[in-house]
């Protein structure tokens, strides 16, 4: 099997390289004339433009990562009858939306591309129905990485987030991540959207969010690397323009599985120090990267690992910036979440064992003084609570009766670690 991996362009895909499985061999080459081309830039960190071929090895961490993982992987591939471990089949059936700016083997991209309208009970529908979301990344041939249950749609910016719903066709850019919870888990989506909309008024760049279904919540993300328009339409709606990014893993050459792992010295210090060296921006990113660690905190998000930081490229991909923050979630409101943190601050990963001697382990890993630190944690003081308690009753007004008594226990939740942020 031979797949064409192309970057997006205004006149059309510009073919960077070749995926091949030859005789069970894999391997990746990017194509002379891409090479030539003075837009030439690596898919990823981790595939440095060169002529030799890179090995299944040094490929994987890149492509894999562009799948989903876990439960959603089995129920896709168990859909379209591909084996799990047949990344590079499910990348043909999947590819023409990936995350980022890549397109995988469009064969039908410029013929087939359309917006259908679903309206909302259609998409109600998909959520506890694992079959009706996989249909729905099959006609958009859409791949989106994470455990979660999600599709990709398109919104018609100038329509209410309740109407104005298209099914992507044929690889036609979405432009929101909608996200549905499990029945065991069913005030999950609040909790994610009160966690996102706290984030947003703590000052942290996120992704924004929108809840709707009040008696069965479903979360839509609006999508940060679609943000932008295009100059062109599709159905007479204005498709968005897709912007290049990859998560951590990828950028550093790791296996999704590995997206817990501590980085050697710390986590914190390998990304402070790569954001630095790398970053077009790097007191931004810096000071936003420390504010999402604290936040993280604070919240109670313990499922911050590599997958959940990404970095944004430019249109030209020539340089990057830290990517908004995404998959914000009270995670400790939750017993049965573990408390074990995705990435330590200081000296320990427990959420409940942190303490103010850690953060000063953690502002010299990041290279900054605490009085940047203080001054993050002062704004948390002041607008965390009063987002809670406003977007917990603005939903209520919305109909999600349930909304301003999560909020209320987010709020109870992180009481007893914003006390400690503010001892610092």
């Amino acid at each position: 099997m031979e797949l064409t991996v192309y970057r997006d362009f205004p006149e059309g895909p510009l073919p960077a390289g070749i995926l091949a499985r030859t005789e069970g061999e894999v391997a990746f080459r990017y194509h002379e004339d891409y090479l030539a081309s003075p837009a030439a830039a690596p898919l990823s960190l981790s595939l440095p433009l060169q002529a030799e071929p890179y090995t299944e090895e040094e490929l994987t961490p890149y492509f894999r990562g562009l799948l989903p993982e876990g439960a959603a992987l089995e129920n896709l591939c168990r859909s379209l009858g591909i084996p799990q471990d047949d990344y590079i089949a499910m990348l043909a059936a999947c590819g023409l939306d990936c995350l980022g700016d890549v397109i995988i083997d469009p064969a039908v991209y410029t013929e087939t591309r359309s917006y259908e309208a679903v309206s909302l009970d259609q998409i109600k529908e998909m959520a506890g129905k694992p079959g009706k979301i996989d249909e729905s990344l099959e006609m958009a041939r859409l791949s989106l990485a994470g455990t979660q249950n999600k599709c990709g749609l398109f919104h018609d910016p100038a329509a209410p987030i309740t109407e104005g719903w298209y099914q992507p066709v044929g690889g036609a850019p979405s432009n929101y991540i909608v996200k549905f919870a499990r029945e065991d888990l069913i005030d999950l989506m609040q909790v994610e959207h009160l966690s996102m909309t706290c984030a947003a008024a703590c000052g942290l760049d996120v992704a924004r969010t929108a809840l709707i279904s009040p008696l069965k919540p479903i979360i839509c993300v609006e999508r940060y690397d679609r943000r932008l328009a295009s100059n062109e339409t599709i159905n007479g709606l204005p498709a968005p323009l897709r912007r290049h990014q990859e998560d951590l893993t990828q950028a550093f050459g790791l296996l999704p599985h590995a997206k817990y792992r501590e980085l050697k010295p710390s986590s914190v210090q390998v990304i402070a120090d790569f954001l630095r060296r790398r970053s077009a921006q790097p007191a931004r990113d810096l000071r936003a990267f420390a504010s999402l660690i604290l936040f993280n905190y604070l919240i109670g998000n313990c499922d911050n690992h590599l997958k959940n930081l990404s970095i944004l490229y430019a249109p030209d991909w020539q340089s990057f910036i830290l990517a908004p923050a995404y998959d914000l979630v009270c995670t400790t409101y939750f017993a049965r979440f573990s408390r074990e943190m995705g990435m330590a601050i200081g000296e320990h990963t427990d959420i409940e064992e942190v303490t103010t001697a850690d953060f000063a382990i953690l502002a010299d890993q990041l290279g900054i003084s605490m009085r940047v630190l203080r001054n993050i944690v002062d704004t948390f003081a002041e607008k965390a609570l009063p987002s809670l308690r406003e977007e917990g009753t603005q939903l209520a007004s919305e109909g999600y009766d349930a909304a301003p008594y999560i909020a209320d226990d987010i709020e109870e939740d992180i009481a007893p670690r914003l006390e400690i942020l503010s001892s610092l």
